[in-house]
């Protein structure tokens, strides 16, 4: 028996800024049968409703490349074709200069003004209330 995997389904709005067009052209390249959809309606304005397979997308994106080179498959696998052209001195510098940026990118968390943590004969001083309210 053949399972079926669940349809990642995406939106007109959704399809249309990742291929960076506007949904009009998205419909028509759904009309003219250029991208594949599934009609799942009609708006209150009589439009048909679609939604697009993120597999369409993803291999729509992967038809086309900045340099018009083939672009693989894998992402993952094309970015350790990159990373493989580098030097050791451009990998290690890459590398820094990745890790100092997701570092930036992380929330600073201040624990100043912070209420201090409960301790345990607080909780079960807590607990003890709860669970008297909750037996009556």
């Amino acid at each position: 028996m053949t399972q079926l995997l669940p349809l990642a389904l995406l939106t007109i709005p959704e399809v249309a800024k990742l291929l960076h067009v506007s949904g009009d052209t998205v419909r028509r390249q759904i009309r003219e049968g250029d991208l594949p959809a599934v009609r799942i309606g009609v708006t209150p304005a009589g439009r048909p409703r679609y939604r697009v397979p993120s597999q369409a997308v993803q291999s729509r994106l992967g038809e086309y490349s900045p340099h018009g080179e083939p672009v693989a498959a894998d992402p993952l696998e094309a970015l350790r074709a990159a990373f493989a052209e580098l030097s050791p001195t451009e990998r290690e510098h890459l590398l820094t200069e990745a890790i100092a940026w997701a570092k930036a990118q992380r929330p600073e968390v201040s624990l100043e003004g912070r209420a201090p943590e409960p301790s345990a004969d607080d909780l079960r001083a807590r607990f003890a209330k709860r669970r008297q309210r909750f037996e009556q």
